[in-house]
């Protein structure tokens, strides 16, 4: 009797996340906006506290600040999210205030971006990975919004966008994007070898995961990619694609080779009836007509990540450039009108965030145009779907460079300037160098969240991790019947465990590499 209600929740929960028409994409950029204003907020509190925050006070203040947050906007706050934002900006509002009470301090202010840690970069992809961690157990729960569940055909949802932000995070710290060469001295067929042997592990643990879920008899989606396909696959074979065009075609030319693909991927789809074949209700008797979803939206997300290498290129040469020219970061545009003279200064990460925003909106004239004419589709992995990646993925580097500079010109400007203060102090009290006074609490002047760094120095341990607690949590508890208050208990413990167990890896320097 046991075994027969066992199956008959299986059914529950299979039906329960299938068959969703999604959201709107504007919707979805605005679920994920207090993502953007905690950053700026949590740093700015961080800022205002000062050394009165320990280390392990710190990383705790910043799970409030910023996870819990997040999970709150996913699930009971999904409908109040424009009240979120106004308070969120509220508080930062507030935040910066007081530290410019507290920091009023006389002297020449010094503003200069980072050039090194990339901190939007390292947020977007600590972001890509939390969201994604909190929706895969968040959406068995009924205080998920089904709008948000991955779509069955066509739309927009929030969990369609995972695996394409995924394969976006990835590309914009590639070897090509970051201008790191390959090895000429390696020919094609040995660099196939070696990228084949590279992808061993995530393939170990695509089929892995397949074997656990038919062993333990736990539910699964299989129009999402597949009988025995899943996310760690799809990986596992983009970076083998990825990797073999990067040995054969210069990587300048990766924007041109990514639409290139696409546009052919797209013909097929249309022109050649794979379209029909894979949204089909036909049998699934053999490994390729099973795994339909996944191995054709292969090319899909192939160009795709040839397309964030482009943007990942643009990103990295900017902040090379930076780098080199440290003393001549700040340039001026003078405007005449009239009688009036106007001297405005900017720099290259003020000019490289219009860029992104550019990015944003000619991709978004794509998908809407691919919308129209083709739909959108994550089971396709189409051209459309590429194109609202990417829009979204520009989009958010937009706001979290934004972010950079506001916090360099309001916040770090003045840490930088006392803790220059603090550091001659401390050399002359001493009797050291300047450039090599250091004190205790050197964290506190850290320009980074912690969380962040740990989260994206085992990026995929954590959410392999995240997928080994889901599980757990699903063959513990029956997800369906909780109520939302012990839902939210049991997500915020989730997410606790999963950021702790990679933040313990990251001080003690141990990274899972796959």
């Amino acid at each position: 009797m046991a075994s027969l209600d066992d199956t008959r929740y299986r059914q529950q929960q299979e039906e329960f996340v299938s068959n969703h028409g999604g959201t709107t994409p504007q919707e979805i950029i605005f679920l994920l906006l207090p993502n953007v204003l905690s950053v700026f907020l949590t740093i700015s509190i961080l800022d205002l506290m000062g050394k009165s925050l320990n280390r392990n006070l710190r990383v705790v203040l910043e799970f409030i600040l910023t996870v819990v947050p997040s999970i709150l906007c996913c699930t009971i706050l999904s409908e109040h999210l424009f009240h979120v934002c106004a308070i969120m900006l509220l508080l930062s509002l507030i935040t910066l205030l007081l530290i410019s009470f507290k920091k009023s301090t006389s002297g020449k202010r010094i503003s200069t971006l980072n050039h090194k840690n990339l901190s939007f970069l390292t947020n977007f992809r600590a972001w890509t990975n939390i969201t994604t961690v909190i929706c895969i157990l968040a959406v068995d729960f009924q205080i998920f919004p089904r709008k948000f569940a991955k779509t069955e055909v066509y739309g927009y949802s929030l969990m369609d966008t995972g695996v394409g932000l995924f394969i976006i995070a990835n590309a914009l710290v590639a070897p090509e994007a970051r201008g790191i060469s390959v090895d000429e001295k390696i020919n094609l067929f040995q660099g196939m070898i070696k990228s084949l042997k590279s992808c061993i592990p995530l393939l170990i643990l695509g089929f892995g995961r397949f074997f656990a879920i038919e062993y333990l008899g736990y539910q699964r989606h299989i129009t999402e990619y597949g009988v025995h396909w899943n996310f760690f696959i799809t990986l596992a074979f983009v970076k083998l694609f990825t990797s073999m065009i990067s040995k054969t075609i210069s990587s300048r030319y990766s924007l041109l080779s990514g639409l290139w693909i696409l546009a052919m991927y797209e013909y097929g789809l249309n022109a050649k009836g794979l379209k029909k074949w894979i949204l089909s209700e036909g049998s699934r008797d053999d490994f390729i007509s099973a795994n339909r979803e996944g191995l054709v939206s292969i090319p899909g997300y192939v160009g795709l990540y040839l397309i964030a290498v482009s943007i990942g290129k643009l990103i990295h040469s900017t902040y090379q450039n930076l780098s080199a020219n440290s003393k001549q970061n700040s340039q001026f545009l003078e405007i005449k009108l009239f009688k009036f003279e106007i001297r405005v200064a900017y720099n290259q990460p003020m000019i490289l965030c219009i860029k992104l925003s550019l990015i944003a909106s000619h991709f978004c004239a794509v998908m809407l145009v691919c919308d129209s004419f083709l739909s959108v589709s994550r089971r396709l992995a189409n051209a459309g779907y590429c194109a609202w990646i990417v829009t979204l993925a520009a989009s958010l580097l937009t706001l979290l460079l934004l972010v950079e500079i506001l916090i360099d010109v309001f916040v770090r400007s003045k840490i930088e300037n006392e803790n220059q203060k603090t550091r001659k102090v401390y050399a002359k009290e001493r009797n050291l160098p300047k450039a090599k006074a250091h004190f205790d609490n050197e964290e506190n002047f850290s320009e980074n969240l912690e969380i962040f760094e740990a989260v994206n120095y085992n990026g995929l341990g954590f959410f392999l991790l995240a997928n080994i607690l889901t599980g757990t949590v699903n063959m513990s508890v029956k997800t369906l019947y909780v109520d939302d208050m012990f839902a939210l208990k049991i997500l915020v413990s989730y997410l606790a465990v999963s950021i702790v167990s990679v933040l313990v890896c990251y001080r003690h320097k141990v990274q899972i590499r796959l």
